[in-house]
Formats: C-alpha cells, structure tokens, sequence
C-alpha cells in the first residue's frame, strides 16, 4: 500500500495517519477469526421409503383410557420454516407435527403449536415454560468449524435459536422429553457428501442434546421418519421405558446401534442407530437420556414419608429413644432430602439425629423424657426434597411424646377350649 502526501502538509498530521493506517493493519492481522454465521442446509434430511401404514394411525382419544399415573401434561411442538411459511416441505413437516400433536391429546396432554409463520422465539419459550415434552421439526443449525458446531432451531428469516439461547431461555418441566428433527439432531446431515464416523454422530448428538440436558430434560429423540413422534409418544403412554419405546419404532436395528453414554452427562444413556442408505452410512436414528424410566418415573416421582405420625409413651426415667422415618422414592429415581425438627412449646426432648439423606434412607428423631414432667409434649417433624420435579416434596410428620407417672401392664389370662 502506498499513499503520498503534499508537501505543505504537516509532518505531525502526516505521522499520525501513517501510525494509524499501521496500528489498523496490525490489527486485522492479530484479531482473533469471527464466529461464522449460523447455516442451515437446502432442506433437512430424507430417509429413504416410508413409515410403514400400520404405524400410520392415530389412537382414538375416545377409547383410550389412561392408564398410568400421571399429573397433568402438558407439550410445545414447533416447526420452523423449511422453504418458506406455506412450502411443500413446510407443510409437510406441520403435517407430521400434527401426528405428534392428536396423539398427545389422545392422552390427555394440553398441546401448544407453533407453526410458521412464528411471531418470536419469546412467545415460544413462555409458552414451553413448565412443558413435559417439547418437539422440534425444520432445519438443523451450524454456526461453522471444522468440525462444526452445532445446535439450535431456524424458526424464520433471521430467526436463528443458539444452543445458549436453549439452555438459558426455556424452562421446561423437570426430566422433560425433548424430540428433533433436523440436519446434525440424529447425527448425520442433507449436506454429509459422504459417510460421517461414528465419532463425528457421537459429539453431533451430544452437541445437540447437551443444553437440555444441561436444564435436567430426562429424555431426547431424534429420527428423520415424519411419524417417529407419533409413535415414540403412544409407546410412552403404554407404560414403556424411554429405551423401549426408542427400540419399538420399526426403524430400529439392533445390529446397526452404537449403546454408549453421553459424553458431557455420564449418568445418561445415548444409543445411535444408523442405515446404511445409497452406499452412505446415515445416522438417521438417536437417543439420549434416563433409558430406563417411563413417564411414571419422570413425572410422577413422589416423596414417601413412613410412618407418616409418630406417638410414644413413656416415663421420665426411661432411656432416650430413636425413631427413625424413612423416606422413599415411589420411582426409580433417587433424590436428595432434608429435615427439620421444631418443637413449638420449646425444650430439648427432641432431637434430629438426620438432617439430610437420599431417598432409601431414614430421618432419625431422638425422643428424650429424662427430666420432663408427666404430660403430652409435641414436635413436628418437616421433610423436603430438595430436587426439583418430586412430587409430594413437603410433608410434615406429626410427632407425640405422652410422659407418663408409670405404666402398669395387664396380663389377661388366655383360656384355652
């Protein structure tokens, strides 16, 4: 680059534009590379054939009789813009959604839509806050690299939803379901020119599913079939496990399955299936999360307090007495507790041996008459899960203690015939 100044022109104002022209140069050489925009492919991925029409039916919501013991649900299903609010595929995929949608209804669940054109991505999350299972159908998102980054949603002209802007904006129910399709969601995307590895799906999945499982969601899923929710949501409801409803759907292949655990959350399961379509390996296939639970066990679980009162009679000169009560889980899953002991007429006959515990352990309270005058003392004893999602999670055990001058026995002769 070259620049001439005229003569007249003041050495100082000369020196500056040339440091400044230097320190620009300098600058665009040192200044760290900017994050690519966020891409999305010509269209999302295409399986090859179809659902069988066997799978295709809808459950007759009047002659389904629910038979698990459930809260009430409820569920946001979403689909982003693929060519255009009323496009072929755009349609297409609200028509899928609306498979997912009856059959959830069938259920009893309380289901939003959000169909193009989408007004904004906060009308969305207000109406997911609280959500039991949240569904996704358009575009799969890279925001570049080699290899990419990716995740989020394309709801619309510039209406690109970063993984961020998941983990921190939507608050679903504790252990929700989450269910995606799109490009990377299963692990293979409409613009792989060749075979990913098996690495390559792994990292893709884990990538997509880490912000919801970074808020506590309990399950995820993800397939390229238009009916895979439809028919993951009636598997659910017939009391399956995620992982058994994961292998019911007919595109499941046991011998073309990767089981493995999710890198970024080792307590979860992830399972990656894929077909091999076109002489291509397609990760078309995918789930993540508590293989082993149903819907009982993630939106059902309730705290169990035993007994649920407690009285004892006793003298002063008795010795001090334990009493435990336990606390259980009516689920698979485990949770944290803790206790506390008030006693509203003060004193220190009672105390809490346990404050704290996981489910399947006791709260001990020590019951202590030395000293105390004959009478009927009270104490309430206060038990709280301390993880959110666990039903019945505050309960407060009565407990008695009678002090009494002595305590005869009877013995009543037993007279044989």
């Amino acid at each position: 680059m070259c620049m001439e100044f005229p003569l007249n022109y003041p050495k100082f104002s000369r020196f500056m534009i040339v440091l400044s022209i230097t320190v620009l140069l300098l600058a665009s050489t040192l200044s760290p590379v900017r994050a690519q925009a966020p891409v999305i492919n010509e269209h999302p991925p295409v399986p090859l054939g179809e659902a069988p029409e066997s799978s295709l039916s809808v459950t007759d919501s009047s002659e389904t009789t629910p038979l698990l013991s459930l809260p009430a649900l409820k569920a946001v299903i979403v689909v982003g813009e693929i060519d255009g609010p009323t496009g072929t595929w755009t349609l297409k995929e609200v028509a899928n959604a609306n498979l997912a949608k009856t059959e959830l209804q069938a259920n009893g669940v309380q289901v939003t839509t959000f169909y193009p054109p989408i007004a904004s991505w906060d009308a969305v999350r207000t109406a997911a806050a609280g959500a039991h299972f949240f569904m996704y159908r358009g575009h799969g998102v890279s925001w570049g690299g080699t290899p990419p980054v990716v995740g989020g949603f394309y709801l619309g002209p510039n209406m690109f939803i970063s993984s961020d802007a998941i983990r921190t904006g939507l608050q679903l129910a504790p252990n929700a379901i989450v269910m995606l399709y799109g490009c990377y969601t299963a692990g293979t995307s409409s613009g792989d020119l060749t075979s990913i590895t098996l690495t390559e799906a792994k990292r893709r999945v884990a990538m997509y599913s880490d912000p919801f499982f970074d808020f506590g969601a309990g399950g995820y899923f993800a397939d390229w079939f238009g009916d895979a929710f439809q028919m993951y949501v009636r598997y659910l409801f017939q009391g399956m496990t995620q992982l058994q409803a994961y292998q019911a759907y007919f595109d499941y292949n046991p011998s073309l399955v990767n089981i493995t655990t999710h890198p970024d959350h080792p307590s979860l399961a992830l399972w990656l299936g894929w077909d091999v379509w076109d002489n291509k390996t397609q990760y078309n296939n995918a789930f993540a999360g508590h293989a082993n639970a149903t819907l009982v066990d993630l939106f059902n679980t309730q705290m169990v307090v035993t007994p649920n009162s407690a009285s004892l009679i006793t003298t002063a000169a008795a010795p001090a007495l334990p009493t435990a009560f336990g606390v259980y889980s009516s689920t698979i899953f485990n949770f944290n507790w803790s206790a506390s002991l008030s006693l509203p007429n003060g004193g220190s006959w009672a105390s809490l041996a346990t404050p704290s515990g996981v489910s399947g352990t006791a709260a001990t309270v020590i019951l202590n008459p030395a000293g105390l005058a004959p009478g009927t003392y009270t104490a309430s004893l206060r038990v709280q899960a301390t993880q959110p999602g666990v039903l019945l999670n505050d309960q407060t055990i009565p407990v008695t203690l009678v002090v009494a001058d002595q305590i005869s026995k009877v013995f009543i002769p037993l007279v044989k015939r």
